[in-house]
């Protein structure tokens, strides 16, 4: 199985690039779920390796009980200062024990929360993408899809690479909004809301790293200048000693349409509408889950559309470029929804529009 050999070629890679400092566990999992290695320290690689060339493909798909054994043995041996993460790889559908997308979901959320992040691999073509990213939705990890065997080592080391510079971990956004303001969504992100309190999980934050996120608000009628919603950051961190980040969003209400447009920010409106393209690019998705090719092509057109419309699209700046880029995209899943395979056109243009809005591209 070329699969199977990839796998080993990237573990291997993995173990090459551990110190004695990192610990280390493998669960596999078919109709059963087996643990090869508990978490240790790495001190013996050579045994390590020759577990690796031990593992030969099974049946069936436990991955939730796979899942689950990964996520409890990170949390036991969990310790400050540590990075605590599974790697979920899977190429076909769960198909024994716990199977629901909410329950697992549930689950990988639970975990996070407890300070173990969860990122999901997909290899091929026959696993459930849209489980594998809402498990790294709520994970708090990454989702990857990878087309070809051979692509495996080199993200597998790429994920490696970011857990490595990793210096906070469980960021959230807490947001309070005002004003009779409401949130209609959050772009890019999972977010729960209890009554004027919005939490956006980010997972672990690297070194350097940006992140961008699209909050739709729906504002009252009003005059004059409103505080509309204050929010802070906050994670843990054993590198970062500050208070949690605050910030505030406020309106001013005008009714001179030229003042509106000296003051329109098209840096900002440029990347607020590419990322709403985004979702029209999911209900694309859900079209072509559903069979439906022809409202599929239609949503992407759409969304086209829309986007070539905005004010932002001749702009100069990041903000124009990001949606002149998205433009091409669109056009370019456009034409594989119409001539490739439906399988793959689903998963690359998902996995895209997932780096989108993730900011990843």
């Amino acid at each position: 199985d070329k699969a199977i050999d990839y796998a080993r070629r990237a573990l291997h890679r993995l173990i090459d690039g551990l110190t004695e400092g990192d610990q280390f566990s493998l669960v596999i999992y078919d109709d059963a779920v087996e643990v090869l290695s508990r978490p240790q320290l790495v001190r013996n690689k050579g045994r390590l390796h020759k577990m690796v060339d031990g593992i030969t493909p099974g049946g069936s798909t436990n991955l939730g009980g796979g899942m689950m054994e990964g996520l409890r043995l990170a949390r036991g041996s969990a310790g400050d200062g540590r990075i605590n993460r599974v790697i979920l790889l899977s190429d076909g559908l769960a198909n024994q024990g716990i199977t629901a997308p909410y329950e697992l979901n549930r689950i990988a959320r639970e975990y996070r929360n407890g300070g173990v992040s969860l990122t999901t691999m997909g290899l091929g073509l026959d696993y459930n993408e849209d489980l594998m990213v809402g498990l790294a939705e709520h994970g708090g990890g990454n989702y990857y899809f990878i087309e070809h065997p051979n692509q495996m080592a080199q993200i597998l080391g790429r994920e490696f690479d970011m857990m490595s510079s990793i210096v906070c971990r469980n960021a959230v956004i807490e947001l309070r909004v005002q004003h009779g303001t409401h949130v209609k969504d959050v772009i890019g992100s999972t977010w729960t809301q209890n009554g004027d309190l919005i939490q956006v999980p980010l997972g672990d934050l690297m070194n350097d790293e940006q992140r961008e996120l699209t909050v739709e608000l729906e504002v009252p009628r009003g005059t004059g200048a409103a505080t509309i919603a204050e929010g802070t950051l906050g994670f843990v961190s054993d590198k970062i000693k500050t208070a949690p980040a605050a910030f505030a969003a406020a309106i001013r209400y005008v009714d001179d349409p030229k003042v509106v447009e000296q003051n329109r920010d098209l840096e900002t409106q440029g990347k607020a509408e590419v990322a709403a393209s985004t979702r029209r690019v999911e209900r694309a998705m859900e079209a072509l889950d559903a069979g439906r090719e022809e409202d599929a092509v239609e949503e992407l057109k759409a969304a086209r559309k829309e986007l070539s419309a905005s004010p932002a699209a001749s702009a100069a700046g990041a903000g124009g470029q990001a949606l002149r880029t998205q433009l091409n995209r669109l056009d370019s899943f456009k034409d594989s929804v119409m001539t490739g395979d439906a399988r793959k056109a689903k998963k690359s243009i998902q996995y895209q529009n997932y780096q989108t809005q993730k900011n990843k591209q």
